[in-house]
């Protein structure tokens, strides 16, 4: 009867440390390569681009935010060649998750119109699992990107 005691508290042990070593390191994240473009279309839009390089666990960015007070920021998506609004974009842990035009990037609308080229603004990226992280961007003209992106 002791022995199967035992053989129990030995797998109890043994499972309680197999779920404790699978806990996930926390996210390492940096941003970096960040600017915006202008919408050509809509007068006080724009869409930000950049990199989050994640060198620790998995992260997921849920938000963000810029200091204007009728902005209104959303997260987007390219699927099938329509931007499509999505409620958050994972960060796959030790990669590197490239927001850019044709794929996901941050949309913000409601923009004063003395936003233009040139213009720099501070975004904030609500991030589940780090937190928030302030970035400042630039809007830059549309193919000063395309030649960034060559080289």
């Amino acid at each position: 009867r002791s022995s199967i005691i035992m053989r129990i508290t030995v797998v109890l042990v043994v499972i309680f440390l197999a779920g404790v070593g699978c806990t996930s390191q926390p996210p390492q994240v940096t941003i970096e390569g960040q600017y915006a473009n202008l919408s050509p279309i809509f007068v006080g839009a724009g869409s930000v681009f950049l990199r989050i390089k994640n060198t620790g666990g998995r992260d997921t960015l849920v938000g963000a935010a810029v200091a204007f007070p009728n902005a209104v920021i959303e997260l987007h998506d390219v699927k099938d060649g329509r931007m499509v609004r999505v409620d958050k974009i994972v960060i796959p842990s030790r990669e590197t998750m490239e927001l850019k035009p044709g794929g996901h990037h941050i949309m913000i609308f409601n923009m004063p119109r003395t936003v233009q080229e040139g213009s720099e603004l501070a975004l904030m990226l609500r991030f589940e699992r780090s937190g928030e992280k302030q970035v400042p961007f630039r809007f830059v003209k549309e193919q000063d990107t395309r030649s960034r992106d060559r080289h």
